[in-house]
């Protein structure tokens, strides 16, 4: 009796540490190739690759044997495997790139965009489903039985079995040839998923983050490097303003086998592509991940040194500098601006802009005139108009990054109007409407390119335009769909009224702006230098990038005399300042009058918002009532310390602003409640208020 009960104690541990991680991992690859058929084909076709996915969930399971709980932590990492199977499957309906790790530290811009992509009911049944998951665990835990004491044996037993299983790991992965051939820099993240298994791809990108260290780094590699680079030569040639416009999710679709249309949707690109050099770039993502096309544009790095399907902006770069385009062409005079009809907050670039540079960032909550396409998304024809600005707001050169938004997808379940310009006469199955309403939104986005290029030639200042896209979009295109059959590949156009002779030349997207600058004459900084200098596609290339990239971001700064070689930009939030001018009665309440006043203009008095409605930029009503309090005017604010961060120190001129009684202040906000940039205070006593009050005077 009591062997039965040892060898059904056995078999209960086998079934829960060996039989679910086997279900495990039969459904979360079921989910990665939306097919269960798929999900079993994959266990018996790649047997070596399944198992190994299986002991890394056995892995994690097997940690529930060290805990009095081990029912409620053995399912809890289940459910959490389980959860991340599902997510992977939902993320896989709006984009090409799977679910990676550092999707999470990207819950924020999500949650921000979500409203693009869920309707109201799809929200309600996800907080539906996050309520019941949390509530079964929390009755689990209170109902799930304990072990009332862990004997030594248990623990010995427990040790040996996670020892086991993690040896079986380790001798697959250097024994198995089909494990051996495991990659850990992905050239195309989805073939990487659907060829070595979400388990592995997901914890390897958890782990696999940064550039990894070379082999052979040191002051004399790096200086190696150096010596091949020729330092003699200097920027000559003229100064004209540089323009780069990153077109969200735009590509040529006349590259699709199985797409036909009324009419060109992208004319103005085409005519472009026919007069000025043009070609093919090849980007590092697939239908999103839209910044690392543009940490690539904006840097000369390869994003592919990094983890697999790592975001820079969400790591080093949030509190580390890099060598950009900007920081190379401060050293000639420019300004570098960036305007983007999305949130200011979007991907961090509020605070990544500082670290790559830039001067000035216009975002959304800047602008007025916004338009909503059907999806949500802002029109890009406002793009024009605000790109013209940051030309006009300096007396030097200017360059400019225009990041566009309107194509940005989800594209099926959208009404395109019967007038709309271009027809589909010919798409995938199920895929038309999803098309027509894809390409009649790119339309409208090369509408502005053309706009912005007959704008840029009346301008009597010498400018280059560089037009890219930044990733195919998320339209489910597999590289058979396509004529090049690559799906990395956008394509690029540089317009410019310098009479630059045109050249036909195929690009990665870290070499674009490097070979745009040597055209006319810049050759600034080491990256930018080594692009220009360096033979392409061999071996060595890619390696003594490679040893630059880590030395700036994670090394010694070699190259740099050992020395960090850039300094955060004190980057200003809009070209054009926000300004209150006055606040006087009307019949409705408060009119407060300024300058540049957006939709996203909020009006602090006392340190406390009221309520308030925006007119237009110049005039906001304000509907609460507002009470003058004489008392003593405040004593002028203390200088911070030197030692202070400036972040400390930013924080500190805010707070002192919102506690300065009997003053007015407008702050531009996000949706989501941050605040990007601020208007100086108004004192009531400035105001026509004031003269309403005969003694409104604060009392000596």
């Amino acid at each position: 009796m009591k062997d039965k009960k040892q060898w059904k104690r056995i078999a209960g541990y086998c079934l829960r540490y060996i039989g679910i991680p086997v279900l495990l991992e039969l459904i979360i690859e079921s989910l990665n190739r939306k097919s269960v058929v798929s999900g079993f084909l994959y266990m018996f076709d790649k047997p070596s690759l399944f198992l190994f996915n299986t002991l890394i969930i056995m892995l994690t399971v097997s940690v529930a044997l060290f805990f009095k709980r081990e029912i409620f932590v053995f399912t809890l990492i289940s459910a959490v495997w389980l959860i991340f199977g599902i997510v992977n499957f939902v993320i896989l309906s709006f984009r090409v790139t799977p679910f990676s790790a550092v999707d999470i530290t990207l819950l924020e811009s999500a949650i921000s965009v979500s409203g693009h992509y869920l309707n109201a009911r799809n929200i309600a049944m996800i907080v539906v489903a996050v309520v019941l998951v949390l509530g079964c665990l929390v009755y689990l835990f209170q109902k799930a039985p304990r072990h009332k004491r862990t004997t030594q044996k248990k623990l010995l037993i427990s040790a040996v079995s996670v020892m086991l299983v993690a040896f079986a790991i380790f001798f697959l992965r250097f024994q198995s040839h089909s494990v051996q051939a495991l990659e850990t820099d992905y050239t195309n993240i989805s073939e990487a998923y659907e060829n070595y298994g979400f388990v592995y791809c997901f914890t390897n990108s958890i782990i696999d983050t940064g550039i990894g260290k070379p082999a052979d780094y040191s002051e004399e590699r790096v200086k190696q490097v150096l010596g091949r680079l020729d330092t003699s030569t200097k920027s000559s040639g003229e100064r004209p303003n540089i323009i780069f416009i990153q077109l969200e999710s735009f590509f040529d679709v006349s590259t699709l086998r199985n797409l036909k249309l009324s009419k060109d949707a992208i004319p103005n690109f085409h005519k472009l592509q026919k007069e000025y050099s043009s070609g093919l770039l090849t980007v590092p993502t697939v239908g999103a991940g839209t910044v690392n096309t543009e940490f690539e544009v904006l840097t000369g790095i390869s994003q592919k040194d990094f983890g697999a399907s790592e975001y820079p902006y969400k790591t080093i770069l949030r509190d580390t500098t890099s060598e950009s385009i900007c920081y190379d062409l401060k050293n000639l005079g420019y300004t570098s601006h960036c305007v983007h009809n999305n949130e200011g907050t979007f991907y961090g670039r509020n605070k990544v802009f500082k670290n790559l540079g830039f001067d000035t960032f216009t975002s959304m909550e800047f602008m007025n005139g916004l338009e909503d396409n059907p999806n949500g998304w802002k029109k890009d024809s406002i793009l024009t108009r605000e790109i013209l600005d940051t030309l006009d707001s300096t007396k030097g050169p200017d360059f400019t990054l225009g990041i566009t938004v309107q194509s940005h997808g989800k594209y099926q379940g959208f009404e395109t109007p019967d007038n709309a310009p271009v027809k589909v006469l010919k798409a995938p199955e199920d895929m038309e409407e999803a098309y027509l309403y894809y390409v009649n939104q790119l339309y409208e986005v090369d509408q502005m390119i053309g706009e912005l290029v007959d704008a840029l030639e009346k301008r009597n200042e010498k400018t280059i335009l560089v037009l890219y896209g930044d990733h195919l979009p998320s339209l489910d295109i597999k590289k058979e769909d396509l004529i090049d059959s690559n799906l990395y590949q956008t394509q690029y156009v540089v317009w410019d009224n310098l009479g630059l002779a045109g050249m036909k030349q195929n690009l990665a997207s870290y070499q674009l702006y490097s070979e745009v600058l040597e055209r006319i004459g810049i050759c600034e900084g080491n990256i930018t230098k080594y692009h220009q200098n360096a033979y392409w596609r061999t071996k060595s290339y890619y390696e003594d990038l490679k040893v630059l990239e880590y030395d700036m971001l994670y090394g010694e700064n070699y190259a740099y005399q050992g020395k960090k070689p850039f300094e955060p930009s004190d980057l200003v939030m809009g070209t054009k300042s926000v300004k209150i001018t006055d606040v006087c009665r009307n019949e409705r309440g408060f009119m407060l009058t300024g300058e540049n006043l957006t939709p996203y203009a909020h009006v602090l008095y006392d340190g406390s918002e009221l309520s308030a409605e925006w007119i237009d930029s110049s005039h906001i009503q304000i509907l609460d009532e507002i009470e003058y309090e004489p008392e003593e005017e405040p004593e002028a604010s203390p200088e911070p310390s030197p030692a202070a961060s400036p972040e400390a120190t930013a924080d500190k001129k805010e707070e002192q602003k919102e506690d300065i009684p009997n003053a007015f202040l407008v702050q531009i906000r996000t949706d989501g409640g941050t605040t990007l940039g601020e208007s100086e205070v108004l004192f009531w006593k400035d105001t026509s208020l004031s003269k309403e009050v005969p003694d409104a005077e604060p009392k000596e």
